[in-house]
């Protein structure tokens, strides 16, 4: 029933509710402008109506600017920081945490990565390494070797990437870290096995 009111009942009949008190506002304001007129009077400044609908004006504009002076409470749901939903605006993703531990011990080089290995972005924890491959050319860019990951966080479940891409790697911590923001692997072409290990022979579409 529940659900019946909220996905049905409520978004027709509020519509019309709120049609019904905006009409009934403006006839009844209009009539009763209508019935301070007094017929004959041409002096713009002796009309009844228009100081009538001058003071219903200012004292809209008053009791807004009032209501809307006044502080709101802490429980308002303007004082939060909330846009839509349960979870706060300014409250970081899951992928925007490193931890600082992450960056312990002497410098390695790509070689030391194997599986196992955590690779960062920018954004924090983007893939699981699951081994390394030979490099190749892909896309007419030759690269010296390919790490071949998991991902982690919404990325996509198997990654090819390039070695160009690793910015620093803590063999003591299992760490490495790339040179991207870590939104980007689907643009860059990472999440499509690279020409030189593709599987399968190429295709070729015979003509007719």
């Amino acid at each position: 029933m529940g659900t019946f009111m909220h996905n049905i009942i409520r978004p027709i009949v509020m519509p019309i509710i709120i049609a019904a008190i905006t009409a009934g506002a403006i006839i009844g304001f209009g009539s009763a402008v209508l019935a301070a007129h007094e017929p004959g009077e041409k002096d713009r400044f002796g009309r009844p109506e228009l100081w009538l609908a001058l003071g219903v004006a200012l004292v809209i504009l008053f009791l807004f600017g009032f209501l809307t002076a006044r502080p709101s409470p802490a429980s308002s749901p303007l004082s939060k920081d909330m846009v839509i939903g349960k979870k706060p605006f300014f409250t970081s993703s899951k992928m925007d945490h490193t931890p600082t531990s992450a960056r312990s011990g002497d410098l390695g080089s790509v070689l030391d990565i194997t599986e196992g290995y955590t690779l960062y972005a920018q954004r924090g924890a983007l893939a699981k390494a699951l081994g390394t491959l030979p490099g190749g050319s892909d896309h007419g860019k030759n690269f010296a070797g390919y790490i071949y990951a998991k991902g982690l966080t919404g990325a996509s479940p198997e990654l090819w990437i390039p070695y160009e891409a690793i910015m620093s790697v803590y063999p003591e911590t299992r760490s490495a870290f790339l040179s991207i923001k870590g939104d980007e692997t689907e643009a860059f072409g990472w999440n499509v096995p690279p020409e030189s290990i593709r599987r399968g022979p190429e295709r070729k579409q015979s003509s007719l």
